[in-house]
C-alpha cells in the first residue's frame, strides 16, 4: 500500500486514498472485461485484451510520473537563481535558501519545510543541509547541498559564481534530456501502437460468432496465450532497449 501511495504522489493524485484508487482500478478492470466479453462472448479474448491494455496503461502512468519529475527538476535552476539574487542582495546564506524556497521544485517543498524546522530547533547549518540531502536523495540536490556546505565552511567565497555555473549547467542538462525524451516517447508510442493494433483487430474479428468460438477451443486459447506472451515480451524489449540512463548519485556520503 505504501508503494501505491508513493506512486500516486508521483502522479500528483494525493487527494485520492490508495484504497479508493485500487478499488477504482478493480471496477474498471471488471467493467472492461465484462464489456469485451459481452461483445465477443469469449472470456479468454476479454482477459487477454485486458492484460494487454492494463500493461500499456500502467506504462503510460509511469511515463507520466517520470515526465512530472523531469518538469519539477527543471525548476532547480530557478531556485538557484533565486538564492543567487538573495545572496547578492546581502542576505545570509541560511536565510537566502529559506526565502527562495517558493521557487524550489514542488516535490521538494516538504523537505524545505523540514529544513526550516531543523534550523529553528538549533541544529547547525551544516548538519541541517546533510539532513536535507538525505531527505531529497537526488543527484541534483546532492550537488546543491555539497556546494552550499563547502561555501559555508569557506566563508562564502566563490559561492555566487558557483551557483550561477550550476544553474547554467542544469539548464543545459535539462534541455538535452528533454530533446532525448521526445525521441524516446516517439519510439515507445510506436511500440504501443504496434502491440495494441493486432488485439484491436482481434476484437473486431471476434464480434463474429465463429471467430469467438474458434478462440474458445484449446487451440484458440493456446494461440491467444502465445500471442499475448509475444506481445508483452516485444513491448518489454523495446522498453529495455530504449531506456535512458538515469542521473547517478556520486555525492552520497
Amino acid at each position: 500500500m505504501l508503494r501505491v501511495e508513493r506512486f500516486m504522489a508521483s502522479l500528483g493524485w494525493q487527494s485520492i486514498s490508495p484504497a479508493k484508487f485500487l478499488l477504482l482500478c478493480c471496477l474498471i478492470a471488471v467493467g472492461l472485461v465484462a464489456a469485451v466479453f459481452f461483445v465477443t462472448d469469449s472470456l479468454m479474448i476479454a482477459t487477454s485484451l485486458f492484460i494487454c491494455v492494463g500493461v500499456q496503461v500502467m506504462d503510460s502512468l509511469k511515463t507520466k510520473a517520470s515526465n512530472i519529475h523531469k518538469k519539477q527538476n527543471a525548476d532547480w535552476p530557478k531556485f538557484l537563481d533565486a538564492i543567487h539574487s538573495a545572496s547578492w542582495a546581502g542576505i545570509s546564506l541560511e536565510q537566502s535558501i529559506l526565502d527562495s524556497r517558493v521557487f524550489a521544485p514542488r516535490n521538494t517543498s516538504w523537505a524545505m519545510n523540514d529544513l526550516e524546522k531543523d534550523l529553528s530547533s538549533g541544529i547547525g547549518f551544516d548538519a541541517a543541509m546533510v539532513n536535507l540531502k538525505t531527505r531529497l536523495a537526488s543527484p541534483i540536490a546532492d550537488r546543491f547541498v555539497e556546494l552550499t556546505r563547502l561555501a559555508n565552511q569557506s566563508g562564502g567565497r566563490g559561492y555566487l559564481a558557483a551557483l550561477r555555473s550550476q544553474a547554467i549547467q542544469l539548464r543545459l542538462e535539462n534541455a538535452t534530456w528533454s530533446e532525448i525524451s521526445v525521441k524516446q516517447n516517439w519510439v515507445i508510442s510506436s511500440a504501443k501502437l504496434a502491440v495494441f493494433a493486432p488485439w484491436l483487430i482481434l476484437l473486431l474479428l471476434a464480434m463474429r460468432r465463429e471467430t469467438a468460438e474458434a478462440f474458445n477451443t484449446d487451440t484458440g486459447v493456446l494461440v491467444l496465450i502465445i500471442g499475448l506472451v509475444a506481445s508483452l515480451l516485444a513491448f518489454s524489449l523495446v522498453r529495455f532497449l530504449s531506456a535512458l540512463p538515469q542521473r547517478q548519485r556520486v555525492l552520497v556520503n
